[in-house]
This record gives C-alpha cells, sequence and structure tokens, in this order.
C-alpha cells in the first residue's frame, strides 16, 4: 500500500524537478464531509503541490478524521487519508480554475477498537477561485475509495497559498 504511495510521490516530485522554471508551489488545507458507508465523517487535511503549468497541478494530501459517528452502536473514525493527485483544468477568465483530479489514496478507518485499512484509484472535480496572486479559495468533490461495497467520498472547502 505504502508502495504505491512512494512510487506516485516519487513521480511527482520527478515531475516538479523538472518544471521548476515554470512551476508554482503551494499549501494548503480543506475540511471535508465525508461519508464513508454509512458513517458521515468529518477529515482535515492538508495539501502540498506543483503547478507544472498553467493547465497541470500534482499534490500529496495528508488528513485525519476530526468528527467521527456512531453506526448502529459502533462508533466510526476516519484515522487517516494519504494521497498524491494529478489535476488538470481550463483557467476561466483568470479568476476560475475548474478542475478534474484523478489519484491515489490510502484511507484507515477504526470502529469500535478494530482498524480495517485500503486503497484504490480516486478522483474527482472541483474549481479554484483566485482571491489574489497567492490565495485561492477550493471547493471540491472527490471519490477516494470503492472497494469491497464500502464507499468514501464527500465535498472539501478549503484554501491555498501560492508561492
Amino acid at each position: 500500500m505504502f508502495k504505491k504511495i512512494t512510487t506516485v510521490s516519487v513521480a511527482l516530485a520527478a515531475l516538479t524537478c523538472g518544471s521548476q522554471a515554470m512551476a508554482a508551489n503551494y499549501v494548503g488545507g480543506n475540511i471535508a464531509a465525508v461519508e464513508a458507508g454509512d458513517a458521515d465523517l468529518v477529515a482535515l487535511y492538508g495539501r502540498l503541490g506543483t503547478e507544472f503549468s498553467e493547465n497541470f497541478s500534482g499534490e500529496v494530501r495528508l488528513g485525519t478524521g476530526i468528527d467521527d459517528d456512531t453506526i448502529y452502536g459502533n462508533k466510526v473514525k476516519l484515522k487517516h487519508l494519504v494521497g498524491a493527485y494529478v489535476r488538470g483544468g481550463i483557467p476561466v477568465a483568470d479568476v476560475f480554475f475548474p478542475y478534474a483530479t484523478v489519484g491515489f489514496t490510502d484511507v484507515k478507518l477504526s470502529s469500535n477498537g478494530y482498524s480495517d485499512s485500503g486503497n484504490d484509484i480516486s478522483f474527482g472535480f472541483g474549481t479554484d477561485i483566485r482571491i489574489n496572486p497567492n490565495v485561492d479559495l477550493n471547493i471540491e468533490y472527490m471519490n477516494y475509495y470503492d472497494k469491497h461495497d464500502v464507499t468514501i467520498d464527500g465535498f472539501s472547502v478549503g484554501a491555498t497559498y501560492r508561492f
């Protein structure tokens, strides 16, 4: 599981190093309303990325649950969310950047002392809204995991700072 994350991270880092002349780096954070099966959870995750061009970027995310849920008497908590993604989109009027994203996510859930983790190809869409040359607001939908009759997905809002 972590071997795949490492492979994707190394590939993103290689792309980053090869395109520094046109790249802008960014850091940010999002808060997400996540559905994990029947559980409604809240997660907080950080983002670190590089814009390879005006249309493409790559980023890594690291997050954890900040609010859990109780389903059928079992407490469900998101322990971690780790992923690497590529985003592609088209800037609109220098203010909006609608995009699609695809990547790989590893998630770990716990319930009443037991934990289970898995990883899957992830996909989503969203938009960045430029506030000033360095700050964007973000809204996004992601499907992080969809295997074995378990779907983990949700909407998030956040902000990024470009440096």
